[in-house]
C-alpha cells in the first residue's frame, strides 16, 4: 500500500485479462502494430458514488491501429485538485468501493469511508487513461429543482434563456449538493425546451432554451436519485395572423403551376413575435392548390380555388397539453396597422381546361367464384379506352388521392390500390388469407390532404371497424378502431383530428394526441366536413333536418362542443363548404369570417351562410377557446324539378360557381348555378341511365357509367344488359361528346374474368376522375 496524500488510502491492482473480462483484449497474440498507444477506462467521465457503495470499471488498451492489445491493466485511485480527497480502493477484478474494501482478491464487504473527491486511472505499459472523477457523498433523500432566481413571468418565450438549479438533501434534510458532483438534467417532453452545455455554471446548475410552445416538466438526477419534477412553459401560441407576400387582402390569384407566399406573424401569450413558429400549414383542397411548411402556396392545374391557412398543432406545437390545445390562425390588425386574416383565399387560373383522364370499374363480380375484373382507363378522343389492370378482388369503391399518383379501391378481402406510373401496378395492403384487420376490409370513406392515411369503414364483419391505413408505414397494421356503422368521415385541415360518423349516434374524433372519444349525434347524420380554417366541422343531419356545428379542438368535459345548427328544408344529404370566404377585420386580434355551404337535400339544393370568429388564447390558459359561431343562416332552397331523386354523383366545382349532379333513374348531368340558382340539364346519348360518374374539378368535363337496358340476375344484383358505356359530357359545348365501350375479345367485351357474359354481363359502375 501507498500513501499518495495525507488522509487517503492508494491501491494498486494488477489484473490479468482472464480476471478483466475482456477488457484488455483478446487471448490471441499481439498484432504487428506495436505497443499501447492509449488505454480507455469506462466510465470515462464523472461519477457520483454514496458512502458504502460500489463501482465497476473496466479499461482497454489499444495499438496505433487502433487494435484491442493483449496486456496486463493497472488500476490506480488518488486525489484530485478539489477538496476534501476520500478514500477509495479497487478490487482486483476492477470494482470500486467508496470506502475500504475487506480483500482486494476476494472483496464482499464494503467498508463506508468519507464524502470527498477521487479519481480513478487505468495504465498499461506506461500509458495512462484520462481520469475519471468520483464525487463520494452521504445518502440522497431527495432533489429540488427550482429557477436560478425568480422569473417575472409565468412562462418564457421562445429563445430565452434561463438557467435551473438543482439542490439534494442528505439525512435530516441537510444540503449536500457540493459533495454529489455534476448533475444530470432531463424533460418528459421533446421540443419544448433544450438543456445547453454551458461552461462556467456549478455543477448543480443548467442553463435551459425555450425551444416550441408547450409545457414539459424539467428533472435532475444523479447518483440513481431523480428529483421532483419542475414544470417548464414556454409560452404557448396566442394568434396566427396571415397575409400574402406583397399583397393587401384575403385573396390572392396564381396560375396554374405558379407560386404564391403566404406570410405569418406568430406571437404568444406574452405577446412576443415568434421567429421560429412550429405552424402547420393546409389547404381546403390540395387538388387545387398545395401549400408547404413554409407558407408557399403552388398552383396545381386545375381552375378553382383553396382556402389556405395555418395552425399551432399538436404534437409539433402547444406541446404536451392534453386534450391538445390547436390554434387556428384569425384575422385582425397587425401593430404595423395592416390588415391580417385568417383565411387566406387562393384563386387558381388556368389557361385551358387540362386533359382529363377518367379511371373504370366494376362490381359486377360479386361474390362469384374465381371471378377477377379489371379496372381500365378512358379520355376523350379517337381512342377512348386506355390501360388496364387486373385486380384480385372485388372493388366497392373507387377514390384518389389528392396528388393523383395512386387510387384506392376498397373490397370485403381487403384495401387495394394501383399506382399510376408508366405503368398501372396493382397492390394489396395484405394476403388475401389475413383477417379483415389485416388486409384493412371495407369501404373507403375519405384520404388525408397529403394523401398518406386512407380511412376505411368495414360494416360487414362483426364486430364492425374502421382503419386507418397509413401509407407511409405500409408494413405496420393498420389502426383498428371498434366503431360500429361507419358512415362518413372527414381530416381537419391540419390533419390532427378525423371526424367519423357511425349509424348507432355517434360522431367519433380521432387525434393524433388525445385518446379516441365520441359526441352524441343523430343517427340520421350523413355527411361532415370542415369550416375554412379548420376550427370547427359541418355535420349533416343532426338533429334532424339540420346542419350543425362542431368544434376541433376538444375541452376536458367533451370530444367536441356543439356550436350552433341551422334548420335545412329537408334531410341533408351531402354538404359542400364553399372556398370563396369573406373576411372583415374586428379590432386588433378578431375578424369575422363568413363561409357558405351548399347542403344537397332532394328535390333541392340550398345555400347555407356561417359567420365565425374566435379569441386569442390568454395568458395561463391551456383549454380551447371554442369558436363563435355569430349566425348560421339559410336561403330558400331550390327545387331542381327533378322530383326526390336518388344522387349517385354530387360535386362542386373548384371555383364553388355550379354543382354536378347525376342522379338515378335521370338520363341527363344536371348542372346548378350557385350563384344565380337556375338548373340546366345536358342529356345522356340514347336516353342512358346513370350508374355512376365523375367529374374534373373544374367541372368541364364529366364521365358518366351508364346504361340503356338493366335487369336483375339470379343473386338479385342490377346488371346491365344492353348499352353500356361510358359517357364524355363536355360542359363547355353543352353535349355528350363520346360514348366509350370496353372491348376484350378474351372475354367477349367483359369487364370480368370466369364468368359468363351472357348471364351475368360485366360493365363499368365505378368512375373517378384522376386529379391533375
Amino acid at each position: 500500500m501507498d500513501r499518495r496524500c495525507p488522509g487517503f488510502l492508494f491501491i494498486l491492482a494488477i489484473v490479468s485479462l482472464a480476471a478483466l473480462s475482456g477488457c484488455v483484449g483478446k487471448s490471441t497474440s499481439n498484432p504487428p502494430n506495436g505497443g499501447v498507444q492509449s488505454v480507455t477506462l469506462s466510465p470515462s467521465s464523472t461519477i457520483s458514488l454514496e458512502i458504502g457503495k460500489t463501482q465497476n470499471f473496466s479499461a482497454t488498451a489499444r495499438n496505433s491501429a487502433g487494435q484491442s492489445v493483449f496486456t496486463t491493466i493497472h488500476f490506480t485511485a488518488g486525489c484530485t485538485d478539489q477538496v476534501p480527497c476520500a478514500p477509495i480502493s479497487i478490487s482486483d477484478n476492477g470494482v470500486a468501493c467508496a470506502g475500504t474494501w475487506d480483500s482486494l482478491s476476494n472483496p464482499v464487504v464494503c467498508k463506508p469511508g468519507v464524502a470527498g473527491v477521487a479519481s480513478v486511472t487505468a495504465e498499461a505499459e506506461g500509458v495512462s487513461s484520462s481520469p475519471t472523477t468520483v464525487y463520494i457523498h452521504q445518502h440522497i433523500q431527495s432533489i429540488q429543482v427550482m429557477p436560478a432566481g425568480v422569473p417575472t413571468t409565468s412562462c418564457f418565450s421562445q429563445g430565452v434563456v434561463w438557467n435551473f438549479q438543482a439542490t439534494a438533501f442528505g439525512a435530516q434534510g441537510v444540503d449536500i449538493t457540493n459533495t454529489v458532483g455534476p448533475i444530470n438534467w432531463s424533460f418528459t417532453t421533446a421540443n419544448v425546451l433544450t438543456v445547453d452545455s454551458i461552461k462556467g455554471l456549478p455543477n448543480n446548475q443548467v442553463q435551459v432554451t425555450a425551444k416550441n410552445p408547450g409545457v414539459t416538466q424539467l428533472f435532475a438526477s444523479v447518483s440513481g436519485t431523480n428529483s421532483s419534477p419542475a414544470d417548464y412553459t414556454t409560452c404557448l401560441v396566442k394568434s396566427i395572423k396571415l397575409q400574402v407576400q406583397g399583397g393587401s387582402g384575403n385573396s390572392t390569384s396564381i396560375n396554374a403551376g405558379g407560386t404564391k407566399t403566404i406570410v405569418a406573424t406568430v406571437v404568444d401569450t406574452l405577446d412576443v413575435t415568434l421567429s421560429k413558429p412550429p405552424l402547420t400549414w393546409s389547404t381546403s383542397n390540395p387538388e387545387i392548390a398545395t401549400v408547404s411548411t413554409a407558407g408557399v402556396v403552388t398552383a396545381r392545374q386545375t381552375a378553382g380555388a383553396a382556402d389556405i391557412s395555418a395552425s399551432c398543432t399538436p404534437p409539433t406545437c402547444n406541446i404536451g397539453i392534453l386534450p391538445g390545445l390547436p390554434v387556428y390562425s384569425t384575422g385582425g390588425t397587425l401593430p404595423t396597422g395592416q390588415p391580417a386574416f385568417g383565411v387566406i383565399v387562393a384563386q387558381v387560373a388556368q389557361t385551358k381546361p387540362p386533359a382529363a383522364t377518367a379511371f373504370a370499374a366494376t362490381t359486377d363480380c360479386n361474390d362469384a367464384f374465381n371471378c377477377t375484373s379489371v379496372m381500365f382507363a378512358l379520355a376523350a378522343g379517337t381512342n377512348p379506352i386506355g390501360g388496364s389492370v387486373a385486380l384480385p378482388y372485388t372493388p366497392n369503391s373507387l377514390l384518389f388521392n389528392p396528388a393523383g399518383t395512386r387510387a384506392y379501391l376498397g373490397s370485403s378481402k381487403g384495401l387495394m390500390f394501383v399506382d399510376l406510373g408508366q405503368n398501372l401496378t396493382v397492390g394489396t395492403v395484405s394476403q388475401a388469407t389475413t383477417p379483415c384487420n389485416v388486409a384493412v376490409c371495407g369501404k373507403p370513406l375519405t384520404i388525408s390532404a397529403d394523401g398518406t392515411r386512407v380511412v376505411v369503414s368495414d360494416t360487414v364483419t362483426q364486430p364492425n371497424q374502421v382503419y386507418i391505413f397509413d401509407a407511409t408505414h405500409a408494413t405496420s397494421p393498420p389502426t383498428d378502431l371498434l366503431i360500429p356503422g361507419g358512415t362518413a368521415a372527414a381530416f381537419s385541415p391540419d390533419q390532427m383530428k378525423i371526424f367519423i360518423l357511425s349509424a348507432t349516434g355517434k360522431m367519433y374524433v380521432v387525434s393524433t394526441v388525445d385518446a379516441l372519444r365520441s359526441v352524441a349525434v343523430s343517427p340520421s347524420a350523413t355527411d361532415l366536413a370542415f369550416a375554412a380554417d379548420g376550427s370547427f366541422a359541418y355535420v349533416a343531419g343532426t338533429p334532424g333536418n339540420n346542419v350543425s356545428a362542431f368544434s376541433t379542438c376538444s375541452t376536458p368535459g367533451a370530444a367536441s362542443a356543439n356550436l350552433g345548427n341551422v334548420a335545412t328544408a329537408g334531410p341533408p344529404l351531402k354538404i359542400f363548404p364553399l372556398p370563396n370566404v369573406q373576411e372583415i377585420q374586428i379590432d386588433s386580434d378578431h375578424s369575422l369570417i363568413t363561409q357558405s355551404v351548399l347542403a344537397l337535400e332532394p328535390p333541392n339544393l340550398q345555400l347555407l351562410t356561417a359567420h365565425f370568429k374566435r379569441n386569442p388564447l390568454l395568458d395561463n390558459q391551456f383549454v380551447c377557446n371554442l369558436p363563435i359561431l355569430t349566425s348560421f343562416d339559410s336561403s330558400s332552397p331550390v327545387n331542381l324539378g327533378q322530383g326526390a331523386f336518388t344522387p349517385l354523383f354530387t360535386q362542386v366545382t373548384g371555383d364553388g360557381s355550379q354543382a354536378i349532379i347525376v342522379a338515378k333513374n335521370i338520363p341527363a348531368v344536371l348542372i346548378f348555378d350557385i350563384n344565380g340558382g337556375t338548373t340546366s340539364a345536358i342529356p345522356l346519348a340514347d336516353n342512358a341511365l346513370p350508374l355512376a360518374a365523375g367529374a374534373t374539378l373544374d367541372g368541364t368535363q364529366v364521365f358518366v357509367a351508364g346504361c340503356q337496358t338493366i335487369f336483375k340476375d339470379d343473386q338479385n344484383h342490377e346488371r346491365c344488359s344492353s348499352g353500356a358505356s361510358v359517357h364524355i359530357v363536355n360542359t363547355q359545348s353543352g353535349g355528350d361528346i363520346q360514348q366509350a365501350v370496353y372491348t376484350n375479345i378474351n372475354t367477349n367485351d367483359s369487364m370480368c374474368s370466369n364468368l359468363d357474359p351472357a348471364t351475368h354481363p360485366c360493365t363499368p359502375n365505378l368512375i373517378a376522375v384522376r386529379p391533375q
